[in-house]
């Protein structure tokens, strides 16, 4: 296995490369793309760097923006939508801010760069926002919040999940509807990454009402934990017995 950290986005992007038959040199190649694509979004979607896209679009300066930054755009608007408002890059008045999105939905490119170079098997973690190369299955577990370096347990991976948290980067999360959060921790597994990092972010702020939402929908399973520390799950939702990769 081939194992490499590229810090951006404000956290580690980590790869793990589990295709025994490629050539070391086309894994080093492959990386090295993905990892310059990870930067080219983080110089387009970083809210501190004055000159990203994303600070000129806030301040005005951008009347026709880039085709991938109305992509994302577009998909934070399907994410607000399928969350009932809970997952709001617009809620800070005039400014967008789609962070709560955009580091999963680079993960995916990411990934997208590794299969195009014929990586057969491997993992991009983004600080718990996970994809995987698919056809095989990955046992990734997920972190106790009360505890670091515990896990709750391990769940069976065979596309994406996405964690989120107070844990990990301090209370970074608001109710838009103004409510308390008592949500400390979750996690959605589904086939697109992009979306499930928006879920998983609306289910910190929403808690048992986004959990529901979440519950309607297909190929989506997702577990939360409160600040009590009871853990609440839709009903497809379960742990897997074996070893496993901590999610962040």
């Amino acid at each position: 296995m081939i194992s490499y950290v590229h810090h951006a986005m404000g956290t580690a992007f980590s790869f793990s490369i589990t295709d025994d038959k490629a050539a070391k040199s086309k894994v080093d190649k492959a990386l090295s793309m993905a990892c310059s694509e990870i930067d080219s979004q983080d110089n387009r979607f970083s809210p501190w760097k004055k000159e990203s896209e994303l600070s000129l679009y806030n301040r005005g300066e951008v009347k026709n923006p880039s085709k991938l930054f109305v992509e994302v755009m577009e998909e934070c608007e399907r994410a607000k939508a399928i969350t009932a408002g809970y997952f709001d890059p617009w809620a800070l008045g005039e400014k967008f801010d789609p962070t709560g999105l955009v580091k999963g939905w680079a993960a995916q490119r990411a990934l997208s760069i590794l299969l195009e170079a014929g990586i057969e098997g491997g993992v991009v973690n983004a600080g718990g926002d996970i994809c995987v190369v698919p056809g095989r299955s990955y046992l990734i577990g997920v972190q106790d919040p009360f505890n670091s370096g515990e896990i709750l347990g391990a769940i069976e991976v065979t596309d994406a999940v996405a964690t989120s948290g107070s844990y990990e980067r301090g209370d970074h999360i608001v109710n838009v509807k103004g409510d308390a959060i008592t949500t400390v921790a979750a996690t959605v597994k589904g086939k697109d990454l992009t979306l499930l990092d928006a879920l998983a972010t609306a289910l910190i702020a929403g808690g048992h009402e986004v959990l529901t939402l979440i519950s309607k929908m297909e190929d989506v399973a997702a577990m939360m934990v409160k600040i009590d520390g009871s853990m609440l799950a839709t009903s497809n939702f379960s742990f897997s017995k074996g070893e496993s990769t901590p999610s962040e």
